[in-house]
């Protein structure tokens, strides 16, 4: 599944993922235990910089209609240069 992150109160994506998998971790992370997974090879879609907003709630688009708020808990790049990691869902996700 494809995905876009945005800036709260932007309408420009900040990054463009070609690829997320949504997880569901165990009893043990009772606050927020959905975790998505990302690989993009355009992280920084606009001028921002994600990983300089670690700290900000950003908002996920899913392509099946699907949004949620987020942090960005790790970003590292693979072998082949793309970018991936991991954002915490913060709450739920909705539909549209």
């Amino acid at each position: 599944m494809k995905a876009m992150l945005f800036m709260p109160g932007k309408d420009e994506p900040v990054a463009v993922f070609d690829e997320v998998k949504i997880v569901t971790m165990n009893d043990n992370h009772k606050t927020s235990p959905v975790r998505i997974s990302y690989k993009s090879q355009k992280l920084n879609a606009g001028k921002t910089m994600v990983e300089l907003h670690r700290d900000a709630r950003l908002l996920l688009k899913l392509e099946d209609g699907r949004d949620a708020d987020v942090i960005l808990q790790h970003s590292s790049l693979d072998m082949e240069g793309n970018a991936v990691g991991v954002l915490r869902v913060v709450g739920d996700f909705r539909s549209q």
